[in-house]
């Protein structure tokens, strides 16, 4: 019965009928499918459970991003950071920065910027001298902000094409076929993104809303993430979520206000307007 379902929803989009149902029911039930797909999961869960989220790829995120802005803070106040700083930061961070990053920045893998980080921080701790690579893998990852966007349009269409694909509602000839639905896959996720809220670790909420880049002008999800209360609120505002689509051709540009709560919106032919 399932199975049948998604086959109907699936021949749906590939006939370029574009019902916000039928990517509701998809990602509602792949967000269940075993082996899973991280971003068809978060997308799924999203959708089931709007108004607030307490797990997920966005928010765990979001939390390293914070304890990377908090440590940050703390230098730029002057405040000596702890060994415990040092070591929560350095953890969030390498979770952060891309592998690919790790190599281009430093010339090793993951796996070994996480073998010295660690040598480097017992080394701190007990004062003793550190090697050149020690020191400066420990600066970049103990000593630094890093923020970077949960996930993608692309990363999500890809997995969710491999659901469909894997499931039998998809078959393997339209694979090429339904990145006609693309389009409006990420036009799916960034409504259902926009608005939504993150219960972060330490009980504060960080808000999810539409945004451009100013480098590309696509558009994307950022997420106004609470760093302190002392001396007075500080929040920073980082990509969450990347779309391939240009802001201009795709969103109404009220909806991209930062100065009020979030408008809601609805999908409407090809772009993203404000709910009527």
């Amino acid at each position: 019965m399932l199975l049948e379902d998604h086959k109907r929803r699936v021949a749906r989009l590939l006939r370029n009928e574009r019902k916000v149902e039928d990517l509701h029911s998809l990602f509602a039930d792949l967000r269940m499918h075993k082996p899973g797909r991280a971003s068809v999961q978060e997308i799924g869960h999203f959708a089931a459970h709007r108004h607030e989220r307490d797990a997920g790829i966005s928010l765990s995120r979001a939390n390293d991003i914070q304890t990377s802005a908090r440590l940050w803070h703390l230098q730029f106040n002057g405040t000596k950071p702890s060994i415990q700083h040092l070591r929560e930061a350095g953890s969030a961070n390498l979770r952060i920065m891309p592998s690919e990053r790790i190599k281009a920045r430093l010339g090793i893998s993951r796996q070994t910027a996480e073998q010295t980080f660690n040598k480097a921080i017992k080394k701190f701790e007990d004062r003793r001298p550190l090697k050149q690579r020690e020191a400066e893998v420990l600066k970049v990852f103990g000593f630094s902000m890093m923020w970077q966007f949960a996930f993608s349009d692309g990363e999500l269409l890809h997995d969710l094409v491999h659901l469909l694909v894997a499931e039998g509602s998809l078959a393997e000839e339209d694979r090429r076929a339904f990145e006609t639905v693309s389009t409006f896959v990420s036009l799916y996720a960034l409504n259902i993104l926009h608005g939504a809220r993150l219960k972060m670790a330490d009980g504060k909420i960080a808000r999810l809303r539409l945004a451009v880049s100013d480098d590309t002008g696509l558009l994307r999800i950022k997420a106004d993430i609470p760093v302190t209360e002392v001396p007075k609120p500080i929040v920073t505002s980082v990509p969450m979520f990347e779309s391939t689509l240009v802001a201009r051709e795709h969103c109404d540009p009220r909806l991209l206000s930062v100065d009020d709560e979030p408008i809601p919106a609805e999908i409407a032919g090809h772009r993203l307007v404000v709910l009527s």
